[in-house]
């Protein structure tokens, strides 16, 4: 009998309780936990760190705020590519570190079999159900749970039902997964947290959060129920993705609109600007878009509902929208995603490799910076000489792509100034310190509420002149007078 005939029977003998799980997990083991882990998960892990003494971590934007606390437990506490609000102070405190890895090359040392390689020895996170054939799924918020499910020696998967269906590269077999964890994730009580908005929450806010209610999807809902009724309607917008556009992400909208055309196949960042361009319509003039993306922004499923976004004229994966995760997407988004065939998901060291994405013609994709200088080198990560924000995300591998791909174009955006207009976004020279998230030779298009540089191909005095132009007013004149000491009469 195959492990196939059988499987709930061998997913029967590897379910534990939460703390039986963790007694896997031994001293000095380097442990991966999920982006956007159960507070379940984390929880026990916690107790049974801290019973060891010194466990090491790895997580990706992690918001486990406890597991930081150097006095929990000893151990290296490690946030790779993307480090997000809730850790950004302990990154500041230099309790955690950062591991400068990208999606394209993460997995690279350990498949190569590299004495350097370091892949946790255990690995945290949730799971849908398994289906009749004994497989299971990692959900909309894929992004590495299954590259790092494929390769740790121990995963210990929580099995949590709000969990909806999703498409794509997305199962393994209950047989290739160590340990199953059941019972500790309850079904969202929808109903249980309208009641207490109703009745517990400030009066004010009782009307936007009930409509807020009505949006959110089911995985949203579990991140934040038992707090929903408390927080802010702000806060919750925040968190989910639902910021307004305010007139400069409109503008750098607009200039983008010019820059798109008919069958483009578009990438759009996290981050600000970026996530707002399908909100802000950037691309609701074109036709026959497709879409091979790191991830989501609020408005993407919906461009496929109005059928712009197609996939028909894409060159690989047509006829399909495909992530590797669909976090930063709305709720409604996500309605429209959940057991849908147009939008597949992938593991990230497959997706964003420059080798693949770059087949597609005309791969467009579009990031956000936080500074940019004269000479086009293009900081994403960090502000004031190396205090780092968030991190690279996955802007190396798509603008790769772009630039490599055959009619493809990196754009670039920001607002042109920051601290209220105070501080300008485009520099003559980057502080001493900063990290260049993308050299000046991959720089490409770059686009603020002012206009749109175009940098390929031009020499520094040339793309010099291209940022000044796109500069706030109030700062030309000096960039003009730096300019000439920089790189000589413009």
């Amino acid at each position: 009998m195959s492990r196939y005939d059988n499987w709930r029977d061998e997913y029967q003998s590897r379910l534990k309780t939460p703390a039986q799980a963790m007694e896997v997990v031994k001293e000095g083991d380097l442990v991966g936990i999920t982006i956007l882990a159960p507070t379940a998960l984390t929880t026990a892990f916690e107790a049974r760190a801290k019973e060891l003494g010194k466990v090491s971590i790895r997580g990706l934007a992690p918001r486990e705020p406890n597991l930081y606390n150097p006095s929990a437990f000893r151990g290296e506490r490690e946030i790779e590519i993307f480090i997000g609000d809730g850790l950004r102070p302990a990154h500041d405190a230099k309790v955690a570190t950062y591991l400068p890895n990208t999606f394209m090359l993460g997995m690279k040392a350990f498949d190569d079999g590299r004495p350097e390689a370091r892949i946790p020895d255990v690995f945290l996170t949730p799971c849908s159900p398994p289906n009749e054939a004994g497989y299971v799924h990692f959900g909309a918020h894929m992004w590495q749970r299954r590259s790092y499910a494929k390769r740790c020696p121990v995963t210990i998967a929580m099995v949590d039902p709000n969990i909806y269906p999703v498409y794509g590269d997305v199962w393994m077999h209950v047989s290739e997964i160590h340990t199953f964890v059941e019972g500790a994730i309850q079904p969202v009580d929808v109903a249980a947290i309208e009641t207490r908005v109703n009745t517990l929450s400030p009066e004010a806010d009782r009307p936007e959060l009930l409509s807020l209610l009505k949006t959110c999807s089911p995985d949203q809902l579990a991140l934040v129920e038992q707090l929903f009724h408390m927080m802010p309607p702000a806060l919750i917008k925040q968190a989910l993705g639902l910021a307004d556009v305010d007139p400069e992400a409109q503008a750098i909208a607009d200039n983008i609109r010019q820059l798109i055309r008919d069958g483009d196949t578009i990438q759009v960042g996290v981050g600000q600007p970026s996530s707002l361009m399908f909100k802000a319509g950037a691309f609701d003039d074109a036709k026959h878009l497709g879409l091979h993306t790191e991830l989501g922004s609020p408005g993407l499923a919906k461009l496929w509902q109005r059928g712009i976004l197609d996939n028909s004229m894409k060159t690989i994966h047509r006829g399909k929208s495909v992530a590797v995760a669909w976090s930063g997407c709305d709720g409604e988004d996500l309605k429209i995603i959940a057991n849908n065939p147009a939008f597949e998901l992938y593991d990230p060291d497959y997706l964003l490799n420059p080798r693949l994405m770059s087949q597609n013609r005309n791969m467009t994709s579009i990031n956000s910076a936080i500074a940019v200088d004269l000479l086009g080198q293009i900081a994403s990560e960090d502000r004031f000489g190396g205090h780092m924000v968030n991190g690279t995300g996955g802007q190396p591998d798509t603008h790769i792509s772009a630039a490599l791909s055959p009619g493809g174009r990196a754009i670039t955006v920001m607002r042109s100034t920051a601290l209220e207009g105070t501080l300008t976004k485009v520099v003559a020279r980057h502080e001493a310190g900063t990290l260049v998230t993308i050299p000046r030779y991959l720089a490409d298009t770059i686009v603020t509420e002012h206009g749109v540089a175009r940098l390929l191909d031009k020499n520094h005095r040339q793309r010099a002149a291209e940022l000044i132009n796109i500069a706030h007013p109030d700062f030309r004149a000096e960039l003009r007078q730096q300019a000439n000491e920089l790189v000589g009469s413009l």
